[in-house]
């Protein structure tokens, strides 16, 4: 059986009952996505959650009628996600790193005004409009979690808020920790574009906006720069503010072993990726890039949060090369302390392109062309779905590990009812009694470029330890 020991539960947290809850591995405990409940009609509303919830109730049906559903799946989602970890040996106030998934990120004040109830020392986050929150169309609000269980790994002890919500050098913009640490690893939250230390937290959005250190792809001339200009004082402006809260830390951008990158428009990747390039100079960390619906503020860019280890005994910093092309300025993984990290991988062949049918492989793939059969409606995503898995795989196995050995798999994708080819592709590649914990994010550019319909970012934890699915 591998690596990990299935342990029956009775929460689904999504429509994919097949995967766990949670996974266990090394001392954390790695969170499928988390929902409100079954209730996806309208009768969800402030009626329906405790006194505590009421607070944005104005009594007139019209009016909480747009605010109260978001405040239903906000207050359940958490308590959901609360029983998940408490079944893990963990608890909400051990989170190291929260996503919330918000369908519509105008009633983001709702959310919060939930959280400040249930959650009294916040996580760090990463909060992402998304296109629908996977599981059903009528929720607004989806959750996942990464949490440290304590006592279990000595080398990561209880969670210490580092850079609080506010920080007097880097305050945060909402209702969230900036930074947290267990041991070695530090946890940031997403990170965004604006000067919180600033009095009005202006937007960075030009070259005008930064010192000249940041200005190394100004041109002078206002069109060009008006159109890079943007996301590349943006994408500056936040790893400048990320190293400074790791540089508090004893740590260095340089120690980062993971970045996941969200844009509202895909179309800055390249520029995005000049700078990325220019700051980790020695491609020493996992990356993974996807386009969302919103991110961050009103005219935010780019989010970016980040994962670093602080170099001790057993958590050495690994890097593993790509088995084929690079196609982008990153490691296929990186690891520390039996935790492996893999860059957003993408539906690849061999010459690093981006497959759209089965004349794009370099061999035919019998159980291939049997899944095209059942899914004719669909050979880009069967397809990519493949390459992906054969390519995460891969990468595996460059890192000494196995696809048995993945305790998290975000899967990123343009419609819900693209999960199902999707799953039917992983059934190929994952065993059932080594199933992953897993999440299903739905936005309009699942990769970084426009062709790609589907990216897996994935973790993996390697220890002879066993690891434990709940």
């Amino acid at each position: 059986m591998g690596n990990k020991t299935l342990i029956v539960s009775d929460y689904s947290p999504t429509n994919a009952h097949r995967y766990p809850a949670a996974v266990k591995a090394g001392g954390l405990v790695f969170l499928s996505g988390v929902r409100p409940s079954n209730k996806s009609d309208s009768r969800r509303g402030f009626n329906d959650i405790p006194v505590g919830g009421y607070n944005k109730k104005q009594g007139f049906s019209m009016v909480d009628s747009l605010e109260s559903k978001v405040a239903y799946d906000s207050w359940f989602s958490h308590k959901n996600m609360d029983a998940v970890l408490e079944m893990a040996g963990s608890g909400g106030d051990q989170i190291l790193r929260q996503h919330i998934w918000q369908k519509d990120k105008r009633f983001f004040p709702i959310y919060e005004d939930i959280r400040q109830v249930l959650q009294k020392v916040p996580s760090p986050s990463s909060g992402l409009g998304v296109s629908e929150v996977f599981g059903d169309p009528y929720f607004t609000i989806g959750i996942d979690a990464i949490a440290v269980c304590p006592d279990e790994n000595p080398n990561l002890p209880s969670r210490e808020v580092v850079a609080a919500m506010d920080d007097k050098d880097l305050p945060a913009a909402s209702f969230y920790s900036q930074a947290v640490r267990s041991g070695p690893l530090v946890f940031t939250a997403g990170h965004i574009p604006i000067k919180t230390s600033e009095r009005g937290k202006p937007l960075v959005n030009s070259f005008e906006d930064l010192p000249m250190e940041g200005r190394f792809l100004e041109t002078g001339r206002s069109h060009p720069d008006s159109r890079d200009g943007p996301i590349a004082s943006q994408s500056w402006h936040v790893y400048k503010e990320l190293e400074r809260t790791l540089r508090k830390q004893g740590l260095e951008l340089s120690d980062t072993i993971n970045a996941t990158v969200f844009l509202a428009d895909i179309r800055d990747f390249p520029t995005f990726h000049r700078i990325h390039n220019h700051i980790f100079r020695e491609k020493n960390t996992a990356l993974t890039v996807s386009g969302f619906d919103e991110v961050g503020h009103r005219g935010c860019l780019i989010e970016i949060e980040l994962t670093a280890s602080a170099s001790m005994k057993n958590f050495d910093k690994n890097t593993f090369d790509w088995p084929i092309k690079a196609p982008f300025a990153a490691p296929s993984a990186t690891s520390a302390g039996g935790f492996i990290f893999y860059s957003g991988v993408l539906g690849l062949n061999s010459s690093s392109e981006i497959v759209q049918s089965f004349n794009d492989f370099c061999f035919t793939p019998a159980d291939l062309g049997k899944i095209l059969e059942n899914n004719e409606g669909h050979p880009s995503l069967v397809c990519q779905c493949w390459a992906a898995f054969d390519l995460l795989s891969e990468n595996a196995e460059k890192a000494n590990s196995s696809l048995d050995d993945l305790v998290k798999i975000t899967v990123y994708l343009k419609k819900a009812g693209h999960f199902k080819v999707f799953d039917e592709v992983a059934s190929e590649f994952l065993s059932e009694e080594n199933l992953p914990a897993l999440e299903c994010v739905l936005i309009p550019n699942p990769g970084p470029v426009h062709d790609a319909v589907v990216q897996i970012e994935a973790i993996g934890f390697r220890n002879e330890k066993r690891a434990e699915l709940i």
